[in-house]
């Protein structure tokens, strides 16, 4: 499995318990429209995904990603 692979298994389990019923991780599921994420909600999803890869994942990167891919691309890249 690659780390690109590995960082997406990680974060589709966290992002998990807040999807609504109806809704499955897709690269392109956005976080906040599709999800429901709020600010808060996505710093905690970045602090367990830091500990489920036991990386420091940069808090900047946020501003620039809107979907699962995006997220999943910009952590990649930095770690």
């Amino acid at each position: 499995m690659s780390r690109r692979d590995d960082i997406a298994a990680h974060l589709r389990e966290i992002l998990q318990p807040y999807l609504p019923p109806d809704r499955v991780i897709e690269p392109d599921t956005r976080l906040v429209d599709d999800v429901g994420l709020s600010s808060m909600q996505i710093m905690e999803v970045m602090m367990e995904l830091e500990d489920a890869l036991d990386a420091s994942i940069p808090q900047n990167i946020l501003p620039e990603v809107e979907t699962f891919e995006q997220l999943v691309a910009a952590i990649d890249a930095r770690i």
